[in-house]
Parts: C-alpha cells; sequence; structure tokens
C-alpha cells in the first residue's frame, strides 16, 4: 500500500509517525490490513492453513516413501511376533516387532535380495541378524495376508531336476553349515541341510530337502527370527521372486498397534513397551501443539504490548513536537 492511499483511508494518524518510524508504520499498515478479516472468521481461517500445512507434509512424506520404495502402499503392519528378538515379549529399537510398520522396498530379481547365508559370509545384517528380510505372497497367492520374514537360503534346482544347489554355501564357514548325507556338497543337495549357530538362539536351522516336495523347484528357504523351524513347505512351497512383494527398509516404531486394535488383526500379544511407548508418543503429538500455541499467543501478545508502547511514545513525541512549535510560533 503506497502512503498516499495509506493516508486517505487513515487521515487521523499523525504523519510524523511515518517520518521518524518508518518501520513501525509498516507494521501499523499490516495490521490494519489483518483487521478487516472479521473476527468470527479468524479462528476458522487459521484451523484451514493449519490443516493444509499437515495435508501437505503427510503428502510429502508419503510421496518420498513412495520415490524410496517404488511401490504403493510403502509400508507394512507387523501383525505378529513371527520376527521379534527374546522370549519377554519386550520390543526393540533395530528389530521387526509386533505392532512395527515397515517400508518395504521393490525387488526386481534374486540379486536384490541377500540371503542369510550371503550376508554371514560378507558380514551384511539387517534387523539384528544377516540378511535381508523379504516380504512375500505364501504360493503366490496374493489374496492372503503376506508374510515378513528373512531369506535365509537361495536353492537352485541342478540340470538333474532331483537335487538342489546354493552357491551361497562355499562362502560359508565349514562350521556353519553341514549335511545328512556325506555325499552331499554345497552343488549337490538332496537330504537334510543344516545351519548352524542361527539368531539370538543361536539355533540350529534344518532344512528338510525332500520334504520340499516335488517336482523340486528354485527359490528362497524363509524363516521368521522368532520361530524355530522354516516355513517351507507348510506355509509356502519355496519362495520364487514373482511371489515377493519386497524387501523390509527401515521401521516405524509402535504405530502400526493402531491399525491392528481398530481392525481386530492383531495375531498375538502387543509388547507391553511398545503400547507404553506409543501412547507417551501420542500425548507428545497431541500436547506439543498447544504448547507452541501458547508460546505464539504470549509472543504475539508482547509484540502487540510493545506497539503499544511505540505508538504511545510517538503520540507523546508528537504531542511534545506540536507545543514546542506553538510555543515558538508565539514567542
Amino acid at each position: 500500500m503506497s502512503y498516499a492511499s495509506w493516508k486517505r483511508s487513515n487521515p487521523e494518524t499523525p504523519a510524523t509517525i511515518l517520518i521518524l518510524y518508518p518501520v513501525s508504520a509498516d507494521s501499523v499498515v499490516a495490521e490494519s490490513e489483518r483487521s478487516r478479516v472479521p473476527k468470527k472468521y479468524r479462528g476458522l481461517l487459521l484451523l484451514l492453513r493449519d490443516v493444509a500445512v499437515a495435508a501437505a507434509l503427510v503428502a510429502l512424506v508419503l510421496l518420498a516413501m513412495y520415490a524410496y520404495t517404488g511401490q504403493w502402499p510403502p509400508l507394512v503392519v507387523i501383525e505378529s511376533n513371527s520376527m521379534m528378538h527374546g522370549e519377554d515379549n519386550l520390543s526393540h529399537i533395530g528389530t521387526i516387532d509386533t505392532g512395527d510398520l515397515v517400508l518395504v522396498q521393490e525387488v526386481d530379481s534374486f540379486a536384490d535380495v541377500v540371503t542369510y547365508t550371503e550376508g554371514c559370509a560378507s558380514g551384511y545384517r539387517t534387523y539384528g541378524d544377516y540378511g535381508d528380510v523379504i516380504v512375500y505372497n505364501p504360493n503366490g497367492n496374493e489374496f492372503v495376508t503376506p508374510i515378513i520374514h528373512r531369506a535365509m537360503i537361495y536353492l537352485e534346482v541342478n540340470p538333474d531336476g532331483a537335487s538342489y544347489r546354493s552357491e551361497s554355501l562355499r562362502a560359508l564357514p565349514a562350521v556353519k553349515w553341514s549335511v545328512s548325507n556325506p555325499l552331499d556338497t554345497w552343488d549337490h543337495l538332496t537330504d537334510t541341510l543344516y545351519i548352524n549357530n542361527v539368531g539370538y538362539t543361536g539355533s540350529v536351522v534344518v532344512i528338510d530337502i525332500e520334504g520340499l516336495g516335488t517336482p523340486l523347484r528354485s527359490g528362497f528357504i524363509t524363516k521368521g527370527d522368532h520361530n524355530p523351524t522354516i516355513d517351507q513347505p507348510y506355509r509356502s512351497r519355496n519362495i520364487e521372486l514373482g511371489w515377493v512383494v519386497g524387501k523390509a527398509r527401515g521401521e516405524i516404531p509402535w504405530f502400526g498397534l493402531l491399525k491392528l486394535w481398530s481392525t481386530d488383526t492383531l495375531r498375538s500379544n502387543a509388547p507391553e513397551n511398545s503400547v507404553r511407548n506409543l501412547w507417551i508418543c501420542l500425548a507428545v503429538i497431541v500436547i506439543a501443539p498447544i504448547l507452541i500455541d501458547i508460546g505464539l499467543t504470549y509472543r504475539e501478545k508482547r509484540k502487540i504490548a510493545e506497539k503499544k508502547a511505540l505508538s504511545q511514545k510517538i503520540a507523546a513525541r508528537s504531542s511534545s513536537d506540536q507545543n514546542k512549535n506553538k510555543e515558538e510560533e508565539g514567542g
């Protein structure tokens, strides 16, 4: 707004304000503009602004997740304790626990997944153990709940169609694996394969080659970190690439419990510390905006008080100048 137009709409304001305090005058003009909004609508406008900002932030976060994972939805909710570490039903940051939200990154080839046996040889770890955790549709069925378990080993069918091979066993220390048939080798597996000292319990994972079913199928052997046995063949046949939804990347702890409670899909007891931490986070989310609003209101009131004091100071100086001018004219 120009000085001329402002002066026409505010003839009672002394020109001395603009001359001596130009910045303060700009503030007065801005305050005058804001006052044109009816008071009864100001609260609604502030609410709409806050909602729009919140929606924009949520959309930005979701778009970032989609860009990172390459698929929609980018998150899954953990419904059971099959990936938990420990027998005390307590959750831990860095492991996959009941009620966690987990990002799922798209997988394009078998090379995108590092198995437990490969990770053990290279030192690659995720979620507290070697190898990647994958999300897959059991037996390729997209109409049942996907399973999120660790990829233990990839078995490839040999040309003879009667045995498997696993390249990852070549680099694995001899103490980490063994076979029941002394004639079996890493490239000719026909009987039981043992993977030793696995997980937080240091247990032996038993893979019954004959029990995997016929005809033989190349694919991943999977296992929940908390489960004593592998998934095959009871939960699913060997996991083919087309059945893999993605691999787990990152976690948002505790907040998935809200979805599980609302849909009654919680398959095991929620960890006590997860429930406690969730309520604490929700309380902070609710209380923090209130405290921020109180702080902003206090700051605004202090600004108004400062402006009022400045206006009084300007008025007093203007009155003093007028009196001085009158005295000079009278003299």
